[in-house]
């Protein structure tokens, strides 16, 4: 586990792997979508999942706060957190805080709940523009901690032909180069927690 303030990873991941081929648990106080899990009380009547009922593969890490699961399917992984892990056939229940990730865990409980009584996990995509300006975002970082100038990222990241239509100093795309840099400035620099969901107050 990492301790806190050492970043918002709970165990090690190997830099030299592809992003989308390592799995990486996050700490579930900085991951709002982690979905808390915990044995059932005693005497619970109505039926209820257990760790036995998961489909597919899973990887797990335990640790001194309990064991940390990652399931994915496609493109949706669903991260878990179970306090004193329960044996695979104990029936278990969602803990949602009332606090600022209060929304987020409840709809991540409620995709991990149709994943496992379905197996078809539904989640709303971000909106594609959103995606599009964060990866511009942190192209435009790359770039620029590499050296090149605002239009070399310009002709990069969009139609050289654009460049013309106006005069570099004044034209509205150096004003985009710009904002997205700084965007990826920010990113690079803890602005990336923003994309987990609410933060508590400090």
């Amino acid at each position: 586990m990492a301790p806190p303030g050492a970043g918002g990873y709970d165990f090690l991941a190997d830099p030299n792997r592809r992003a989308d081929d390592v799995p990486v648990f996050w700490r579930p106080d900085e991951l709002a979508s982690v979905v808390v899990l915990t044995a059932a009380p005693a005497g619970t009547e109505i039926p209820s999942i257990s760790l036995a009922d998961l489909p597919g593969e899973f990887m797990r890490r335990d640790a001194e706060d309990g064991a940390h699961l990652l399931i994915r399917d496609h493109t949706i992984s669903h991260q878990l957190w179970l306090i004193d892990p329960p044996s695979g056939a104990t029936p278990v229940v969602a803990l949602i805080a009332l606090d600022l990730t209060a929304p987020q865990r409840a709809d991540a409980t409620l995709r991990f709940w149709r994943y496992v009584a379905h197996g078809r996990p539904r989640t709303p995509p971000s909106p594609p523009h959103r995606v599009d300006r964060l990866v511009s975002a942190l192209r435009a970082l790359d770039a620029r901690l590499a050296g090149a100038s605002y239009r070399a990222i310009a002709e990069a990241l969009f139609d050289p032909s654009r460049l013309t239509s106006e005069p570099w100093k004044t034209s509205s795309l150096r004003d985009t180069v710009i904002r997205l840099t700084r965007t990826g400035f920010a990113m690079m620099r803890g602005g990336y927690c923003n994309l987990l969901g609410p933060r508590r107050p400090d």
